[in-house]
């Protein structure tokens, strides 16, 4: 028995982990494990193939040393906010939902009850954040003048540190039963921190300080140490708040997540992006942010206007999203462009998110296909015209992607690359991101069927080959990095590699004329 846990709440929980245990297939879990481990090693080997051997610049990696604590520690606080967030909406646990009605509404200490599922989602959270650092440590350590071995360990514990942070606020937010104005004050807060850092060169944010440990192996700063303290410090208060939760706000989360992993097994990408904004309880606004005139030239294109009208409806909080990940692409793309080139992936999956917001009228057209098909317009047409609205958000988006890459480097490329790949761009991650919300949900043929070993490969190539062409039509960046590496222009580079990656986007394109609906 666990220490602190009531004897009749210990013995259901071993009864119940017994018998989970005995319908595991050992073989098979060990089998999927090795595959999972074996596609990480590859992936990451075959990343770091293709970051240059060559090491930076004395200069660069002073500068790196001295400002790239504070660039992190403001990219660990928006994390950490997301984690106060989350907490402020009842998460982070995920219960089932016997465990809510059954064993939180027992006479049994709520917070033994659940201080075990809490502390297995903090071990967790931290072997995740471990990895994502250990794989950022080797990366890193080919550009920087830094030992290896000591690049992926403290990158390594400070992703630990970053995941358990996060977690633990979220659980000290949802066991405390933070208001969601108050959430997002305190995230406020710890985001303001950290940009004061960064404007003002000072390291007394403890995520700057998460940041500084992170780059122990190129400069090793004792206040670093402050950050981890406070880092365990915070999963400690979160473990020993986990028993004030909502039991109304953790059995809404039970039903929705136990939906969402359903959509997530059924590959309905669509119904995972709903089930999402409900468990963030984001809704479009009752009144649009500008109201569109009526008549004019508009009226005369309707699906023209009816995208505007959703549009001017996204909700703060879906806009501030897009945004940010305009920043983190710009930021990527930075990167890119002084020489790590895989964060091109960084820089293209964060594009394609940011279009599943901006495709969100189309995806209405698809959410009501019986209403799809009464329109006097074929299907796949009428996608294909809903194309034009969210082309025209994904090129505000790239403003901010070309603002953020100014700021952080020189502003003369990133103007000349804005003019050039701006809508070409644009078109491949609407494209993309309308082509993953059309699929619905996973369906194979019968000669599928009668080769299963095909059919993990068909959703592997039906869930990357959206986001492979967003990543593809970044690659005329590459082409203008590698122009100037030889002294040529940048313009003729960028535009004929930009004119062949747009024959992708148009098979895509001929492939969503060609679409129909499909009954959910």
């Amino acid at each position: 028995m666990r220490a602190g846990t009531p004897a009749p709440l210990a013995e259901l929980q071993r009864a119940r982990r017994q018998r989970r245990l005995s319908h595991v297939d050992w073989f098979e879990a060990f089998y999927q494990a090795y595959l999972t481990g074996l596609g990480v090693a590859v992936a990451t080997i075959v990343a770091s193939t293709y970051v240059p051997d060559v090491e930076v610049a004395p200069a660069t990696a002073a500068r790196v040393a001295s400002d790239g604590p504070a660039l992190l520690g403001l990219g660990i606080a928006a994390i950490v906010a997301l984690g106060l967030r989350s907490g402020g909406r009842g998460g982070p646990l995920a219960l089932e939902a016997p465990t809510v009605v059954h064993v939180l509404l027992a006479p049994v200490d709520r917070a033994a009850a659940l201080r075990p599922t809490a502390a297995r989602q903090l071990r967790f959270g931290a072997f995740v954040g471990a990895v994502v650092g250990a794989v950022a440590g080797l990366l890193a350590a080919r550009r920087l003048p830094i030992d290896p071995y000591a690049g992926v360990v403290c990158a390594s514990v400070a992703g630990a540190l970053v995941a358990i942070a996060t977690i633990g606020a979220a659980l000290t937010a949802s066991g405390r039963r933070w208001s969601m104005p108050r959430a997002n004050l305190v995230a406020g807060v710890v985001v303001g921190a950290a940009a004061a850092d960064v404007a003002a060169g000072t390291a007394w944010s403890p995520t700057t300080q998460l940041g500084g440990l992170a780059l122990w192996s190129l400069d090793v700063e004792a206040l670093s140490l402050v950050g981890a303290a406070v880092a365990v410090a915070v999963a400690a208060v979160g473990l020993s708040s986990v028993g004030g939760i909502s039991l109304e706000a953790a059995r809404r989360r039970a039903g929705l997540v136990a939906e969402l992993r359903f959509a997530v097994t059924l590959q309905d990408l669509r119904t995972v992006v709903l089930l999402r904004r409900r468990l963030t309880q984001e809704r479009s606004r009752s009144t649009p942010w500008l109201r569109l005139p009526a008549g004019g030239r508009a009226s005369r294109l309707p699906v023209w206007r009816r995208d505007w009208e959703g549009v001017l409806r996204f909700p703060g909080a879906r806009l501030v999203r897009m945004a940010g990940l305009g920043v983190i692409a710009g930021a990527a793309l930075w990167g890119v462009w002084g020489g790590t080139s895989t964060l091109i992936l960084v820089a293209g999956v964060a594009l394609y998110v940011a279009a599943l917001d901006a495709v969100e009228p189309l995806a209405q057209e698809v959410d009501h296909p019986d209403r799809w098909t009464s329109v006097p317009v074929a299907p796949g047409r009428l996608l294909v015209r809903h194309l034009a609205v969210p082309t025209v958000t994904m090129v505000v988006v790239g403003t901010v992607v070309a603002g953020s890459a100014a700021i952080l480097g020189s502003a003369s490329p990133v103007l000349a690359l804005f003019g050039i790949l701006a809508i070409p761009v644009a078109i491949s991650a609407a494209v993309g991101a309308a082509a993953s919300t059309a699929q619905g949900q996973a369906q194979f043929k019968a000669s599928t069927i009668a080769l299963p070993e095909a059919a993990g490969t068909a959703l592997v190539v039906r869930n990357v080959w959206p986001v492979a062409l967003v990543v593809i039509s970044l690659v005329p960046v590459l082409a203008a990095r590698s122009a100037t590496g030889q002294g040529m222009a940048i313009a003729p580079a960028a535009a004929i590699t930009s004119v062949s990656t747009l024959v992708l986007t148009a098979a895509a394109v001929v492939w969503l004329w060609h679409r129909r609906p499909a009954q959910r």
